[in-house]
């Protein structure tokens, strides 16, 4: 039987709010004399001596290449005040990798640890906290809201909330304040706590080298090689005995049910990225958890309509829904949690529950901020509202494999538009004809981004969608290209008033999935055109 959702917990200390924020946003440039700022929230006054201000003003994140350059993450002691509170030989390091990595004299995310080299100290119950910049999550509350519905569908994840940031006296503003992953965390959640606490890093696989934040036996991972040659069993009947052997099959059901159900494209399932795994020694089974919750409920790379059963990167969860057992009880637990969790009335509330708290914070930093937010909020609880629409559709009505004709290529119509920044500028949409070519057409102005959007269901194999665009007043920063949901890929010139191909390969996994084709452009200024007749996808 499904695990009955989870009550939601009351947070406590710093943890009485809840949140982060959107996309690419500047950080606060005029701050107000601190003393107006209120202090219902954490203030971190945070305090490093020059000589570590330098050390880490020399780090930069450049893990594309396989690793960090400029060095390996420094890490520095700090003085953290709060109030009449003061905390000593608090351990500090940089995070962030692709997307939220600032340099330390921006407005960078940092990382405290509270009780490293000063044994049994805690902020409020916490000995590791992250302070997140929340440069991709514009709104400030998916982290906080993400979490709680993970929480309530069964899954452990850490607490977030909000604070404000002052390093050497520069205030850095409003914070998302997360709670770390480690033994104070998995003492809430389980009662054995010894066993190895995975961190996967910046898209790792569960072979690879993961890393160990706790655990008695960390150069024992056994456990997740167990796992990874489960899930690589190519008897289908045998795999999903295994999984059940190693995996704590409840919880990863919900865990790979959340993050499709709330788009975390960037997360394990769909992306192998953000993710924690623990060796739950009771059990003797690997539990998965989320991390990095920000980008959520179709922004970046996915929609509010993106499939419930979208392509799998992760090899445990791609494992899984190959399997007959594992797909059908992954669609009962979506159906579950979309009516006893997912419940879009609830979670809007939710929602402006903690935009009403941290509102006043955001307002005292200015009055522009504050009507930001507003417009922020306000679009987050359309994208949530969406989604819910989108899975109750989804699941009334199942979608079949894709007929292909005898040369392997599938019919595409039916495009809609969707404007993927809407909070960035303007974009228009049209559908016109040129003699007898039929084309989608995208404007934008003030900067945005466009797509037009198709969806098909396909068997396993490799394809190729592919198709023809032009563009004009784009310039050379203008992105055109065509892709899958979920994927990005490298920005194509096209040439102005020519006719250019593009051409976009994929793989389907071992089971059929809902693929979402687009045709993408991003300017800030500029048209596009897309040959509609042009745009055709084939077998390999």
């Amino acid at each position: 039987m499904p695990r009955q959702p989870a009550q939601r917990s009351q947070n406590q200390g710093p943890f009485q709010g809840n949140g982060p924020r959107q996309f690419q946003r500047p950080p606060i440039h005029v701050n107000p004399p601190i003393a107006s700022v209120p202090r219902d929230l954490p203030r971190f006054e945070i305090e490093v001596t020059e000589p570590d201000m330098q050390r880490l003003r020399g780090y930069f994140w450049n893990g594309w290449g396989g690793g960090d350059a400029g060095g390996s993450r420094p890490v520095v002691n700090a003085t953290v005040r709060d109030g009449d509170a003061v905390y000593t030989n608090v351990t500090l390091h940089p995070k962030g990798s692709a997307g939220s990595f600032r340099p330390i004299d921006s407005k960078p995310a940092l990382t405290l640890n509270f009780s490293k080299n000063a044994p049994g100290q805690k902020f409020h119950g916490f000995t590791k906290l992250s302070l997140n910049n929340s440069v991709q999550d514009v709104s400030f509350l998916c982290e906080a809201i993400s979490r709680e519905l993970f929480l309530e569908a069964g899954v452990p994840a850490p607490q977030a909330s909000h604070a404000t940031v002052i390093l050497n006296g520069r205030d850095l503003g409003f914070y998302v304040l997360t709670e770390g992953y480690g033994k104070t965390f998995l003492k809430r959640h389980f009662k054995n706590v010894h066993g190895n606490l995975y961190d996967a890093g910046f898209c790792k696989e569960i072979n690879q080298d993961l890393e160990v934040n706790s655990g008695d036996n960390p150069e024992d991972k056994s456990n997740l090689k167990r796992l990874f040659q489960a899930a690589s069993d190519p008897d289908l009947t045998n795999r999903w005995n295994r999984l059940n052997t190693t995996l704590d099959m409840d919880r990863f059901l919900s865990f790979l049910a959340m993050e499709v159900m709330t788009c975390h494209w960037d997360g394990y399932s769909m992306n192998r990225n953000n993710y924690r795994v623990f060796h739950n020694l009771e059990s003797d089974r690997l539990i998965f958890m989320p991390h990095g919750v920000d980008q959520m409920f179709g922004t970046f790379r996915s929609s509010p309509t993106s499939p419930i059963l979208p392509s799998m990167k992760g090899v445990v969860a791609r494992a899984l829904m190959a399997t007959p057992q594992g797909r059908k009880a992954y669609m009962e637990r979506v159906a579950t949690l979309s009516t006893n969790v997912f419940l879009s009335d609830k979670i809007t509330a939710r929602v402006r529950e903690i935009s009403k708290r941290i509102r006043p914070t955001l307002e005292a930093y200015g009055a522009q901020e504050a009507v930001e937010h507003d417009s922020h909020v306000n679009f987050l609880c359309q994208r949530i509202e969406e989604r819910a629409r989108s899975i109750s559709e989804q699941l009334a009505n199942p979608k079949t494999p894709a007929t292909l004709n005898p040369q392997g290529i599938a019919s595409l119509k039916n495009w809609s538009p969707r404007n993927t920044q809407p909070e960035q500028g303007g974009v228009e949409f049209q559908k016109t004809r040129e003699g007898n070519k039929s084309l989608l057409h995208i404007k934008t102005r003030g900067g945005g981004s466009g797509s037009w959007r198709t969806r098909i269901t396909l068997e396993p194999g490799r394809y190729l969608f592919a198709g023809r665009a032009r563009t004009k007043g784009a310039g050379n920063n203008g992105a055109v290209g065509l892709r899958i949901s979920g994927t990005q890929v490298a920005p194509h010139t096209v040439l102005a008033g020519d006719w250019t191909p593009l051409q976009f390969q994929f793989e389907v996994g071992e089971t059929p999935t809902e693929v979402e084709l687009i045709c993408e452009f991003q300017a800030a200024e500029g048209e596009v055109w897309f040959d509609e007749r042009s745009l055709r996808l084939s077998r390999q």
